[in-house]
């Protein structure tokens, strides 16, 4: 039931509404009668009709449909109920704080469901939301939103100041929570659909009928217009009109909203604030003020003070509309032209725990009630037509059964809500409750931001060199138009935010070092890699397991190992390991680089280094996709940019141990099947093929054929990529022929292997960049972490001490080459294009015998344990003895035990060395 606002929505103004539908005209009966005409009511006739005949179904409107709140929202329709995520988690638990949260998305998607279905257009469309802080002190809290939405398995991502500014065209912002996915739509449009397709199908609609009393029971009784309504269930859908029919009178506050609308934005205006149009925001205050474009152009602006309906008088809403209009202004300075064309209001009803009321109405058999949506009526109440709909078409008896059994476990489906202050003295209470928050809003920039955690080591200031002064030597690429000018100075620059950089921005940034993120590509993509997470220790250390695992990333508690005739088993119950697609993974380290604080920048080259008089790196010059140019300032540069790192090039990093792989590493994405979530990997002749789950219903295959016989292989269509890993091992084979390919062919082909002098005079390198394996480990994403992790704790430890911090850099160095040249040298090894070696076959023959062993060869296979703890010298000679014993000539088989150990002496005395090239 709804009552003419004091002015009609400019959405009512561009399409007035239809002829008004008749009153009831006398006594009627119903299966089910819905009380109010906004969305709500509407939304659960047009559900209903799913379950009921389209004449046993009544709308009683007291004016005209979408008069009320639905005519006159913004139609912004997004996520969230009950306040922050945080506070959900704090008040409910995470379990039902994500179970909530996760029914606002839902409700999202029932919106879209029910607007797609409708015959007549309501200028749906998709974008993205922020939740924008008006103050230093609120970005914090922000922050910890998007990283604890991100825990939950939630899409949420923070925006610093900068990114903000790029994504909405406002400076006035400190950063932002962002909701990828919501929707925008014409909330008016939507109601006239909705009417227009109920009348079709047979809905009576009575409109110019309002509801004055109603008597629970079977029937239930309802006096609408001077007539009697007999129905077996009633739905009140009410919301902020809801205590005029005497009902949660002490339950809910009726607040009162507004917004204003410009006239049409021309698009050179709208360019030049840097918003491109689309998403919306609102921001961090207790009244916020929200906006959002329209599908014609015009630019809703929306907020303010709240006012309690009671206490409406025409100087509050006059103060309202100025103070709107100030902050238009402020919010966007380039469109001080644009005209202020509409000025509306809406009601809207609210709990003191700022979640619905959904549920039976206490002491009223057979009535329910949906509403006090609490600001976030849009989204729920698509939602609760679909979940409703069901049970009030059940035609069992209503008094009897639980209403509430088969919904949801949701905290707003409820018969009630806690009690609000009442009469004179409650309004006046609520009242100054209101003007309380709103000074706080209004304190709250002038509050400084809360101090961030204590640095591990104080950071000093950077270089305080003039810009001007700063030479622009870059010692890569050349850059067009001079020289650019220092835009940003930091205390670290990576290059390169994918595993490694972004995991060590994470851990820097979150120390208090202020860190500047680049990378090339536009991330999140897919990229060269095995995939394989051996163990969750690291991504448990990282803080984003459950975050990866949330997403839908299978736990691999069990890993299915075959050796031409030897089959082993290796069971992982507490430390399961993972293949999550690059994409997956590069996002969540990425996001919580971005959480941590380091300012990230993708799409942007890394161009050239920056050098001061002594030749030491200074900073980067990098290029944005629209090929400007800038310089950044910074102590350190940090290359984490892969095996081919243009960091290590133009620093003339050296080179040793390198070796180039035997195997080429070719791999396709399929999906449509669940597979077992384990990981299948088979040796047979010359050839590995491996099967790893990526996702409910994902996985990927990967052959690695030796590289003399890849190409024939490369260039098969899916047909015959499935023929050859069949061919290699039939039950790989059969697990990847039940899904459906995706995209294309991966390949990489002729890699090499290495290790790389890792840091000099302002630069370091991390993750592939300093040192890679061969991939036929799959020992990579580990190394990455592991590596960034030991860089982080040496940067953070002696930061401000620079003698301490060489070092401590010399130390990390020698220790990553200790503790990698065992596996780095297995790695070569099994890489090997041939076929696994007779003195291979005989030391898995002895590991065979002796379970403990097989548990060592296992801890090496998963990066766990050092394969000079596993290829000892009396393993060895075990295997010597096994191979003559069985009727080798003890001769052959002698020198080639003799070849091992002299490989072995090799290979030490070129690590001591750092040979170019490996043994």
């Amino acid at each position: 039931m709804s009552r003419p606002d004091s002015a009609a929505s400019g959405w009512q103004r561009d399409d007035p509404p239809a002829a008004r539908l008749p009153a009831l005209a006398g006594d009627e009966e119903a299966s089910v009668v819905i009380v109010g005409g906004g969305l709500a009511g509407l939304a659960l006739a047009y559900q209903l009709t799913n379950h009921l005949p389209a004449r046993d179904i009544l709308v009683l409107e007291a004016t005209e449909v979408g008069s009320g709140a639905s005519g006159h929202s913004t139609g912004i329709v997004g996520p969230g109920v009950g306040g922050p995520i945080t506070t959900l988690v704090r008040r409910y638990g995470r379990d039902r704080a994500r179970t909530m949260f996760a029914a606002t998305l839902d409700g999202i998607a029932a919106l879209r469901r029910l607007a797609e279905t409708l015959p007549d257009g309501c200028e749906l469309t998709d974008g993205f939301q922020l939740v924008a802080a008006s103050a230093p002190a609120h970005a914090g809290s922000l922050r910890r939103q998007a990283q604890t939405l991100r825990d939950l398995g939630f899409d949420a991502s923070y925006l610093d100041r900068d990114g903000t500014t790029e994504r909405l065209g406002s400076g006035r912002y400190h950063g932002a929570l962002c909701y990828p996915d919501v929707a925008l739509v014409n909330p008016w449009l939507l109601v006239q659909a909705l009417r227009g397709a109920l009348l079709t199908a047979g809905v009576r609609i009575a409109e110019n009928t309002p509801v004055t009393a109603i008597t629970g029971g079977d029937p239930v009784t309802v006096t609408a217009g001077g007539h009697r309504v007999r129905a077996r269930r009633v739905a009140l859908t009410t919301d902020g009109f809801t205590t005029g029919l005497g009902l949660f009178t002490r339950n809910v506050a009726v607040i009162r909203t507004h917004v204003l609308r410009t006239g049409p934005v021309p698009a050179d205006l709208l360019a030049r604030t840097g918003w491109d149009g689309r998403g919306a925001a609102i921001d961090s205050r207790s009244f916020f003020n929200y906006l959002r474009m329209t599908a014609r152009g015009r630019l809703l602006f929306g907020g303010g003070p709240a006012l309690l309906e009671p206490r409406v008088d025409e100087r509050a809403v006059a103060a309202v509309r100025d103070r709107l209009v100030r902050e238009l202004a402020a919010t966007f300075p380039a469109l001080a032209d644009v005209p202020v064309t509409d000025f509306w209001s809406g009601v809207t009803a609210s709990t003191f725990d700022r979640l619905p009321i959904v549920g039976p109405v206490p002491g009223r058999p057979g009535v329910w009630f949906a509403g006090a949506w609490c600001g976030h009526g849009l989204a729920l109440s698509a939602l609760t037509a679909e979940l409703l709909a069901p049970r009030l078409a059940d035609r069992s008896d209503p008094t009897a059964a639980d209403p509430t059994a088969p919904l949801p476990e949701l905290p707003w489906l409820r018969g009630t809500a806690g009690l609000m202050p009442t009469g004179r003295i409650g309004n006046l209470l609520l009242a100054g409750y209101l003007r309380g928050l709103d000074a706080v809003d209004k304190i709250a920039p002038a509050r400084r931001a809360p101090t961030p955690p204590a640095r591990v080591a104080p950071v000093p200031p950077t270089d305080p060199t003039p810009a001007s002064e700063l030479p622009v030597a870059a010692t890569g690429g050349s850059v067009a138009g001079g020289n650019p000018a220092v835009e940003q100075q930091v205390d670290v620059v990576i290059v390169g935010a994918r595993v490694a950089g972004s995991a060590l921005a994470a851990r820097l940034a979150a120390a208090g070092l202020s860190v500047a993120l680049f990378d090339r590509g536009d991330l999140p993509a897919p990229t060269l890699s095995t995939h394989i997470l051996h163990g969750t220790e690291d991504l448990r250390i990282e803080g984003v397991y459950d975050t990866v695992v949330g997403l839908g990333v299978p736990p691999l508690h069990d890993v299915f190992v075959r050796l031409d005739d030897v089959k082993l088993h290796f069971r992982h119950p507490d430390d399961p390991g993972l293949c999550p697609p690059r994409d997956v993974l590069d996002q969540v380290l990425l996001d919580r680089a971005v959480a941590a604080g380091a300012k990230t920048s993708t799409g942007t080259a890394v161009v050239g280094l920056r050098r001061g008089a002594d030749g030491a790196v200074t900073g980067v010059t990098v290029q944005r996709a629209d090929g400007s140019v800038r310089d950044v300032s910074a102590r350190l540069v940090v290359g984490a940019d892969g095996r081919n790192s243009s960091v290590a090039r133009w620093v003339g990093a050296r080179q040793y141990l390198t070796a180039r792989s035997e195997r080429a590493l070719l791999w396709r994405y399929f999906t449509g099947v669940r597979i077992p979530p384990a990981l299948l990997w088979h040796r047979i002749g010359v050839h590995i093929v491996s099967i790893l789950p990526t996702g409910p219903e994902d996985f990927v295959v990967i052959a690695q054929p030796p590289e003399r016989l890849q190409g024939e292989l490369a260039g098969r269509k899916v047909a015959g990529f499935l023929r050859h890993v069949e061919s290699v091992s039939p039950e790989v084979g059969h697990l990847a022929a039940a899904g459906e390919p995706v995209g294309d062919l991966h390949r990489m082909v002729r890699y090499p292997s290495f290790f790389r002098q890792p840091f000099g005079p302002g630069w370091a390198l991390v993750g592939d960049a300093g040192h890679a394996k061969d991939a036929t480990l799959g020992h990579g994403i580990n190394d990455a972490l592991r590596n960034a992790r030991a860089l982080a704790a040496v940067l953070t430890a002696h930061w401000e001490r620079p003698a301490a911090l060489s070092s401590g850099l010399a130390r990390w160095a020698r220790d990553r080459d200790r503790a990698e040249l065992p596996n780095y040298w297995y790695g070569q090894d099994i890489g090997r294009g041939g076929t696994v070696t007779a003195m291979e076959h005989a030391f898995l023959a002895g590991l065979q015998r002796n379970p403990r062993a097989v548990g060592r060869l296992d801890d090496v296979m998963g990066d766990r344990l050092d394969a000079d703890r596993l290829l000892t010298l009396p393993r060895l000679v075990g295997a010597v003895a096994h191979r003559v014993t069985g009727g080798e000539p003890a001769s052959a088989v002698g020198r080639e035990a003799v070849d091992l150990v002299q490989l072995a002496w090799a290979r030490r005395r070129a690590a001591t060395r750092h040979d170019p090239s490996a043994p």
